[in-house]
């Protein structure tokens, strides 16, 4: 080995950022392993002749440092718990994780179909596609392939997101490669893109979106000279991976066609062979991806909601621990266009552009794709609403045809990453071009141990969310789940076929027992489709059509009328929280010793009603009552009735309701006149939020209890000059109970 000791400025140089590593390691601890390995290995390098390194053979290392680099960020700052391919809690406990996990776990069991990407059992009797459930595909495909080797429970995002951090290390090296031959420097660059906080961001739960290295290995590839095969292989793989890196990656490749054919390097007859057989490939991989499955455009509203705030690179929204405070955008939508620097980076931004103003010519030669990719992605990202902090600068309006088509791409501030990127690499071209290597080493180590300290209260925060025990414990606690029989059951049916909001836990009891389900969350749905099957459904409760071999999940509003059309060998059961109608369940033995009265859907004295949105009122309101609000449901008209089923009582019942009277104009109060099975029981005053009782004598209840509220003086907020509402209401009521009177 060729140490040259020789050189007191190296030393000097070397001995400055190995003080930083220590003082860095003091205060970070392992969360501060990849900077400080990749300050240590640059020093390390440093003491090398430079035709020693600059040999072939020795450019491989750099990759393997960088490659290394990326999985050891992975492993201190989020965990290597996610690489156990039998943890699944750290995915069920979250919305969108739970999503792409259940997409795979329902896709691995399904029979191969054409187009192979099909999951016939989520969404059913729809469908939908491993793609619109965000399960990367490139991983999905392979895994299913050797299923019957992997274990009943699997997930496989914990090794994506490791094999991104791999990759992004492997790419920005390469892209380094092209500003600097001084390995020293290469490494210190690739931990700017290492420590992207755009890509990190994705680890809240949008793990297909964390392949960032699609947007290196096509900026590589745009600066390379061109080879064919390369691109339509990355276009290939950006499909399987997510649609929105497909679309950058794809414009990229337009954009270096276009270009290459604007100078003359190609002409007409090959740019349309390049893009012929690219949109050939395109198509059979969207085929067979399952993107045309659904008939749907894949449209959604958003467009100019989810966008780009012109404050983005320097509001850190969160992510600067030390030194910016956040700023304001126009939505909170506008998180995903998350594209903030760091402090480290816009240091740099700064000095680039001096140096660039005042010692080097500014020369777009050779760079006008560059700069057209930049211009493109920064104003599609923007949208057409142009916003700067919390206000709306100009709307530029579009045809609605136009906007439709937008809206596939919805969440537009996500395509300025290329632009992100490119803007990390001017900054370090820009410098490494005016400055010595022992100046740049020393400036560089320091810009990245700022921007560490900058955002390492998110990282910490990512270590903490990702190696803390979560256990996920599905809510779905009562014997008759575990009695149901896959043999003589097929399908978990919700009545209508919405998203519970304990979905997670009926699709795994779905998949556990080789059932279907009809309401799951998917990246894209098709809304006539959907709507004509609820239709369907809703026709069917009428007429009391079931299917014998399905369970049904029946929505709290329809809980009398399902009653009215039960049939005796049915069974209509209340289960945690959950109204299950099992055709012909009578007859199942399974399930015909069981204890009905812990199922009745009597009223349970001394149960407490919620009335806001999660609560169980729509079991006991009738007539008279408006839309369930957050906290409590308004009384609509000047009548509201509640009914109660329950056992006939040994004494006197108390009836307490919390409510609050709309108040305003002339109306200082609410007159109330409450009924119980047509006997008047009390005239009172409501003038504030309190709980008011009632009491019931039981000589008027049978097994059933009506409870009518007169409301004489209810109004529409709008005639009390209040608001715009014209509805007729009179009190808001949060909880009721019922309780017996202690003889």
């Amino acid at each position: 080995m060729n140490f040259n000791m020789l050189y007191k400025k190296r030393v000097f140089s070397a001995l400055i950022v190995l003080f930083m590593v220590l003082v860095f390691s003091l205060k970070y601890g392992a969360i501060y392993t990849s900077l400080g390995l990749a300050l240590l290995i640059s020093t390390f390098f440093v003491f090398f002749k430079e035709d020693f390194l600059e040999k072939r053979w020795f450019e491989s290392i750099g990759v393997i440092i960088s490659g290394g680099l990326g999985a050891i960020f992975f492993l201190t700052v989020l965990s290597p718990k996610v690489l156990n391919t039998s943890a699944l809690n750290w995915l069920l406990t979250k919305v969108d994780p739970a999503q792409h996990f259940l997409g795979w776990h329902f896709f691995r069991n399904d029979p191969w179909t054409f187009p192979p990407s099909v999951i016939s059992s989520l969404n059913t009797p729809i469908g939908t596609t491993i793609t619109f459930m965000d399960s990367v595909p490139l991983f999905a495909f392979p895994f299913k392939m050797v299923n019957g080797l992997l274990p009943e429970n699997f997930q496989y995002l914990g090794i994506w997101i490791l094999t991104c951090y791999v990759l992004q290390g492997v790419f920005s090296l390469l892209l380094m490669k092209n500003l600097t031959k001084n390995i020293s420097l290469q490494i210190l660059g690739t931990m700017f893109f290492i420590m992207s906080p755009i890509m990190l961001m994705r680890a809240y739960g949008h793990e297909a979106l964390m392949g960032h290295w699609i947007i290196l290995a096509s900026l590589y590839l745009f600066g390379s000279f061109y080879k064919h095969r390369k691109w339509l292989l990355l276009l290939f793989i950006s499909l399987l991976i997510h649609p929105y890196l497909f679309i950058m990656c794809f414009l990229i490749f337009v954009i270096k066609v276009l270009e290459m054919l604007f100078t003359k390097v190609i002409n007409l007859r090959m740019t349309f062979l390049y893009f012929f057989s690219a949109g050939i490939l395109i198509l059979t991989t969207l085929w067979l991806i399952g993107y045309f499955y659904l008939g749907s455009s894949g449209s959604m509203y958003g467009f100019g909601i989810y966008s780009m705030n012109l404050n983005s690179l320097f509001n850190p929204l969160g992510w600067s621990h030390y030194f910016l405070k956040d700023q304001l955008t126009v939505t909170p939508e506008q998180s995903e266009g998350f594209n903030y620097l760091g402090i480290g980076v816009l240091i740099l931004l700064i000095c680039s552009i001096y140096i660039t103003l005042t010692k080097g010519k500014i020369s777009i030669r050779g760079k006008k794709g560059l700069i057209g990719l930049a211009i493109i992605f920064t104003i599609i990202s923007l949208s057409n609403v142009i916003t700067f902090s919390g206000r709306t600068l100009f709307v530029i309006p579009l045809p609605e045809a136009v906007l439709k088509l937008c809206g596939i791409i919805r969440a537009t501030g996500r395509f300025f990453w290329p632009v992100y990127y490119l803007l990390i690499i001017f900054i370090l071209s820009s410098l490494l071009k005016t400055m010595r290597t022992r100046g740049a080493l020393i400036f560089l180590a320091l810009a990245l141990s700022i921007q560490f300290a900058d955002l390492t209260g998110k990282f910490n925060e990512f270590h903490t969310m990702y190696s803390s025990e979560v256990t996920w414990e599905s809510p779905l606690k009562d014997d008759v789940w575990k009695k149901l029989n896959n043999d003589r059951y097929k399908n978990i049916i919700f009545v209508p076929a919405e998203v519970s909001k304990d979905y997670v836990a009926f699709s795994m009891l779905a998949a556990k027992k080789n059932m279907t389900i009809n309401a799951v969350y998917t990246a894209r749905e098709d809304f006539k489709k959907k709507e004509a099957y609820n239709e369907k459904l809703m026709d069917n409760l009428k007429k009391g059509i079931w299917e014998s071999n399905s369970i049904y999940i029946i929505n709290d509003s329809l809980v009398k009328q399902s009653f009215q059309i039960k049939k005796d060998n049915d069974l209509f059961l209340s289960v945690d929280g959950y109204n299950l109608y099992i055709p012909n369940g009578a007859l199942d033995p399974q399930l015909n010793n069981l204890n009905m009265d812990l199922y009745s859907f009597k009223y349970k004295v001394g149960t407490v009603v919620e009335f806001g949105a999660g609560g169980n009122s729509s079991l006991f309101k009738g007539a008279g009552w408006s839309l369930t609000e957050e906290k409590s449901t308004w009384t609509e008209g000047k009548q509201s009735d509640l009914e109660f089923i329950l056992n006939k009582p040994e004494t006197d019942l108390v009836f307490s309701i919390k409510m609050s009277p709309l108040i305003g104009g002339d109306i200082k109060e609410q007159k109330l006149i409450v009924y119980a099975n047509n006997h008047k029981i009390k005239e009172i005053s409501i003038k504030d939020n309190d709980i008011y009782r009632f009491d019931i004598p039981k000589s008027i209840i049978t097994n059933q209890l009506k409870i009518v509220m007169v409301i004489p003086n209810a109004s529409s907020p709008q005639s009390l000059n209040m608001s715009e509402d014209q509805r007729i209401l009179g009190v808001a009521v949060e909880n009721l109970r019922i309780d017996s009177v202690e003889k």
